[in-house]
């Protein structure tokens, strides 16, 4: 039985390879077991140290000056030193910090304080607002940030040969990565002008039948359907140099991706599971040449990597094992060899605040300000940024807007996620400030204690 194949654009590869992925490490089978663990994550914010205060640093940032604000609870880590603090950290180190905001200010509350290397490498995205022979401005979600290009600067732009400065236009979505100058500004090593390609889709299942270069595959549900390959196909298996469709049997289990046309499914790349694949989840601490540093609640594991293994990073095309962010949720797929060896046949960052990407979050209004409010949600403390384009959604409230909004108020967030965590809202929809319990309670007549 055919049926049609549903897309399910922005699934990672490890999403599809293994389901859904939650934030602790997943307790393999043939490997350690580990307690599960949660993770608070909210905004994050990078610069250089400028000056150390009594529990208050200030960075040179992108958008301008950031003070960096820390208390007993927050976690220091700086590679090579055990239980660092506020007193090994120096003006002028690279640091990235994951917290949250203050509404009005450019003060940020650290719950992890990272030291980076001086030439680690730094995302930035938003909107592009001026073009400069030397210097390009880009509008984020706290504020305009400087970026310095030279004639070493990368451009990569779709369908545009040899692009350069010159084709960029001013309203351009870009994402910049470089690093840091003496004054906070960003060396672009690259700008890219992410582009919105064919729909994605993802492949998972078991291999039915195999006829030249088409494939059934039985999906969950016993769903079976068809997917075509050709040329341009990436194959995966396990110990086969330069494998095709001819060297899948029935009975494998595959895990991939497609794009729809006007044909159906054409697959773009297929991997044959290993027997003892399983998923290892943790947070990026280190990269080491092809080994990434997972720290995961068990302790760290070096994770192995080969120019078979396939990255995927959202937003960033073609990724690499140096496109990860140290701090970010990653998961791989692969067997162990140890209790502290994984080798990965795929890897990528999970979930996070990817910038350009859409976002959502639902959760108790801690605070509301004049553009933006403060959610409180299971994943900690998101903060929400307003314009004249967001609309509102509220009950019983013909014309909403953010005045509507009040402390306490359940609220759900559709939008994209900034470079610093934020989220620019799309729709802010009101869900009341009572929780269900409590109007369960008034429903039936009972008092409040």
């Amino acid at each position: 039985m055919k049926t049609r194949f549903v897309l399910l654009a922005g699934v990672t590869l490890l999403a599809v390879t293994f389901g859904s992925v939650g934030i602790a490490l997943a307790q393999a089978e043939d490997g350690p077991q580990v307690p599960a663990h949660s993770v608070r994550e909210g905004a994050r914010v990078y610069g250089l140290l400028e000056s150390i205060g009594d529990e208050k640093l200030t960075l040179a940032t992108p958008v301008g000056a950031v003070t960096l604000v820390t208390d007993a609870n927050t976690r220091f880590r700086i590679p090579g030193v055990e239980e660092a603090g506020l007193d090994d950290l120096a003006a002028g180190d690279t640091l990235a910090a994951s917290g949250w905001w203050e509404q009005e200010e450019n003060t940020f509350h650290a719950f992890g304080v990272l030291r980076l290397e001086s030439d680690h490498t730094l995302p930035l995205a938003g909107k592009l607002e001026t073009i400069g022979d030397d210097t390009l401005t880009v509008e984020t979600g706290r504020g305009v940030a400087t970026v310095h290009v030279s004639d070493e600067t990368e451009y990569r732009i779709q369908n545009v040969e040899q692009p350069g400065r010159d084709d960029l236009e001013e309203g351009m979505r870009v994402i910049v990565k470089g690093t840091l100058d003496a004054g906070g500004s960003l060396l672009a090593q690259t700008v890219a002008v992410p582009h919105v390609g064919p729909r994605q889709g993802r492949l998972q299942g078991e291999v039915v039948t195999v006829e030249g270069d088409t494939l059934t595959i039985r999906a969950a549900r016993g769903r079976e359907f068809t997917v075509l390959t050709d040329e341009t196909t990436e194959f995966r298996v396990p110990d086969v140099d330069n494998p095709s469709i001819a060297d899948l049997a029935v009975g494998d289990r595959i895990a991939g991706e497609g794009e729809a046309d006007e044909d159906g499914m054409r697959a773009t790349l297929v991997i044959v599971l290993p027997e003892q694949a399983t998923r290892l989840n943790g947070e990026a601490f280190a990269v080491n040449g092809t080994t990434l540093v997972l720290d995961t609640p068990g302790g760290q594991v070096n994770v192995l990597t080969d120019a078979d293994t396939v990255v995927r990073i959202p937003g960033v095309e073609e990724p690499a094992l140096g496109d990860i962010e140290i701090g970010a949720r990653v998961t791989a797929a692969g067997t162990w060899d140890d209790a502290a060896t994984f080798r990965a046949f795929a890897l990528g960052e999970i979930g996070g605040r990817r910038a350009g990407q859409p976002g959502a979050a639902r959760g108790r209004v801690i605070s509301v300000g004049a553009d933006n409010l403060v959610l409180g949600t299971p994943q900690g403390p998101v903060t929400v940024l307003v314009d004249a384009e967001t609309q509102y959604r509220a009950p019983d409230v013909e014309t909403p807007s953010l005045d509507d909004i009040t402390t306490g108020d359940s609220v759900g967030v559709r939008g994209v996620w900034n470079e610093d965590g934020t989220l620019q809202a799309t729709v802010v929809a009101a869900g009341g400030g009572k929780s269900r319990g409590a109007a369960l309670r008034d429903r039936m007549g009972h008092k409040h204690l």
